[in-house]
Protein backbone atom coordinates (compact mmCIF):
# COMPACT_ATOMS: atom_id res chain seq x y z
CA UNK A 1 0.00 0.00 0.00
CA UNK A 2 0.71 3.73 -0.10
CA UNK A 3 2.44 3.72 3.86
CA UNK A 4 4.69 6.18 5.67
CA UNK A 5 3.48 9.14 3.30
CA UNK A 6 0.79 10.42 6.14
CA UNK A 7 -2.18 10.11 3.83
CA UNK A 8 -4.55 9.31 6.60
CA UNK A 9 -7.13 6.81 4.36
CA UNK A 10 -3.92 4.72 3.49
CA UNK A 11 -2.62 4.28 7.38
CA UNK A 12 -6.36 3.68 8.31
CA UNK A 13 -6.50 1.16 5.54
CA UNK A 14 -3.14 -0.24 7.21
CA UNK A 15 -3.94 0.16 11.18
CA UNK A 16 -7.21 -2.23 9.79
CA UNK A 17 -5.26 -4.74 7.80
CA UNK A 18 -2.87 -4.80 10.60
CA UNK A 19 -6.02 -5.83 13.59
CA UNK A 20 -7.78 -8.02 11.24
CA UNK A 21 -4.63 -10.20 10.84
CA UNK A 22 -3.45 -10.22 14.43
CA UNK A 23 -6.98 -10.76 15.92
CA UNK A 24 -6.76 -13.78 13.32
CA UNK A 25 -2.84 -14.68 14.40
CA UNK A 26 -1.86 -12.68 17.62
CA UNK A 27 1.88 -13.98 16.78
CA UNK A 28 1.73 -12.56 13.03
CA UNK A 29 4.98 -10.96 12.36
CA UNK A 30 4.14 -8.34 9.63
CA UNK A 31 6.57 -6.68 7.45
CA UNK A 32 4.98 -3.03 6.15
CA UNK A 33 6.78 -1.46 2.86
CA UNK A 34 7.15 2.00 3.76
CA UNK A 35 8.10 5.55 2.49
CA UNK A 36 9.28 5.90 6.40
CA UNK A 37 9.78 3.13 8.09
CA UNK A 38 10.72 4.70 11.45
CA UNK A 39 7.41 6.32 11.92
CA UNK A 40 5.65 3.23 10.26
CA UNK A 41 7.48 0.71 13.16
CA UNK A 42 6.72 3.43 15.71
CA UNK A 43 2.94 4.26 14.69
CA UNK A 44 1.99 0.39 14.21
CA UNK A 45 4.68 -1.87 16.34
CA UNK A 46 5.19 -3.65 13.33
CA UNK A 47 8.64 -4.25 11.23
CA UNK A 48 9.00 -1.64 7.71
CA UNK A 49 11.28 -1.96 4.98
CA UNK A 50 11.96 1.97 2.92
CA UNK A 51 9.80 1.04 -0.14
CA UNK A 52 11.97 3.07 -2.75
CA UNK A 53 15.29 -0.07 -1.58
CA UNK A 54 14.52 -2.74 -4.07
CA UNK A 55 16.82 -5.12 -2.28
CA UNK A 56 15.00 -4.17 1.28
CA UNK A 57 11.58 -5.17 -0.62
CA UNK A 58 12.84 -8.47 -2.60
CA UNK A 59 14.25 -9.74 0.69
CA UNK A 60 11.38 -8.56 3.07
CA UNK A 61 8.70 -10.66 -0.07
CA UNK A 62 11.61 -13.76 0.00
CA UNK A 63 11.28 -14.10 3.70
CA UNK A 64 8.15 -13.91 4.28
CA UNK A 65 5.03 -16.04 3.97
CA UNK A 66 3.00 -14.31 1.40
CA UNK A 67 2.15 -10.96 0.26
CA UNK A 68 -0.50 -8.61 1.06
CA UNK A 69 -1.29 -5.86 -1.34
CA UNK A 70 -3.76 -3.51 0.17
CA UNK A 71 -5.18 -0.46 0.23
CA UNK A 72 -6.88 2.56 -1.91
CA UNK A 73 -6.45 2.36 -5.42
CA UNK A 74 -3.55 0.69 -6.08
CA UNK A 75 -3.46 -0.09 -9.85
CA UNK A 76 -4.10 3.03 -11.50
CA UNK A 77 -2.11 5.21 -14.03
CA UNK A 78 -4.13 8.35 -12.97
CA UNK A 79 -1.58 9.96 -11.40
CA UNK A 80 1.49 8.35 -12.86
CA UNK A 81 2.35 5.00 -14.96
CA UNK A 82 5.07 4.59 -12.21
CA UNK A 83 2.13 3.91 -9.72
CA UNK A 84 1.05 0.42 -11.28
CA UNK A 85 4.80 -0.45 -12.98
CA UNK A 86 5.26 -0.21 -8.94
CA UNK A 87 2.86 -2.11 -7.45
CA UNK A 88 3.01 -5.02 -10.39
CA UNK A 89 6.44 -5.44 -9.62
CA UNK A 90 5.78 -5.63 -6.39
CA UNK A 91 3.54 -8.85 -6.88
CA UNK A 92 5.86 -9.80 -9.64
CA UNK A 93 8.55 -10.64 -7.17
CA UNK A 94 6.40 -12.06 -4.94
CA UNK A 95 5.07 -14.52 -7.96
CA UNK A 96 8.56 -15.01 -8.93
CA UNK A 97 9.36 -16.40 -5.56
CA UNK A 98 6.00 -18.30 -5.18
CA UNK A 99 4.60 -16.62 -2.39
CA UNK A 100 0.99 -16.27 -2.07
Amino acid sequence: GYYGFYNVGDEAILQSIIESLHKENPNIELVVLSNDPDYTRKMYGVEAVNRWSIKSVYNAIKNSDGLISGGGSLLQDKTSVKSILYYTGIMGFARMLKKP
